[in-house]
């Protein structure tokens, strides 16, 4: 028969964990360069026209569709409506 201990196994104490110096600056630089990089997108994305708007709610409803299918539908109706503005025709 073999002999079974209880209880846990004590694990070690970790030793003082120390982040280098390098590595805290190679953090802020990484920070830094997606601060500007975030900046110089964030025009680009903004929703400026009625089609911007009909394409934003397109895939939202494609999105939602993930969870319920039958919602693609809506994303096409938002497609249309966002292509038919853009060709000058009312929404």
């Amino acid at each position: 028969m073999k002999n079974q201990t209880s209880g846990a196994l004590i694990a070690p104490e970790p030793a003082g964990i120390r982040v280098s110096e390098n590595l805290k600056a190679l953090n802020e630089q990484v920070s830094n360069i997606q601060c500007r990089y975030y900046r110089v997108l964030a025009p680009d994305c903004e929703i400026k026209t009625e089609a911007d708007c009909w394409y934003f709610r397109a895939i939202v409803w494609a999105c939602a569709a993930m969870v319920f299918p039958p919602l693609l539908a809506a994303a096409a109706l938002c497609v249309y409506k966002a292509k038919k503005c853009r060709k000058g025709g009312e929404a």
